[in-house]
């Protein structure tokens, strides 16, 4: 029984649990929105489900760390700020191990900037970099081919604060 656990313990950390336990924990994204001063306006849990309901956007690009151009589809960031009813000045993105990005207004306002939900039409795998991954169209605009950028292009993402301008 004891190796049972410790299997299971060991695929999950390698991205496999949800070959047992289900994917719908994997598949949700923790989104909030802030005043300025770091009060909640409002927080919800976006599942997979809910964020390919909102309007979705397909960027045809190569990024450094796939192969050739791939097809990278979800809501815009702009979509999911615009949740709060306000306008927004930025966002911190956490993936899964902690990384913290700052997206600036700009990048989804004028970049383009998506949370992917699927690459070349599939949902993403935590070993794959999903469930979700910040992308920007690359090759449309070579100035974000910069680590300037590549340092916001955040993979397996669990977790969006946007905080009010």
């Amino acid at each position: 029984m004891r190796a049972l656990r410790f299997a299971f313990l060991a695929l999950s950390l390698l991205g496999f649990g949800g070959c047992f336990a289900g994917t719908a924990g994997a598949q949700e994204l923790a989104v909030r929105w802030l005043a300025r001063d770091g009060r909640v306006i409002g927080e919800r849990s976006l599942s997979l489900q809910d964020l390919e309901q909102l309007p979705q956007t397909t960027l045809k690009t190569s990024t450094p760390w796939t192969k050739g151009e791939q097809s990278f589809a979800g809501p815009s960031l702009a979509v999911l700020a615009g949740l709060a009813g306000q306008p927004m000045g930025e966002a911190r993105v956490t993936a899964l191990n902690d990384y913290v990005a700052t997206v600036p207004a700009e990048d989804w306002l004028q970049h383009g900037a998506i949370l992917t939900t699927r690459l070349n039409g599939e949902t993403m795998r935590v070993r794959d970099k999903g469930p979700f991954w910040v992308m920007y169209p690359i090759d449309a605009d070579a100035s974000l081919a910069q680590q300037y950028y590549q340092s916001r292009m955040v993979w397996q993402v669990k977790s969006v604060d946007f905080i009010a301008q």
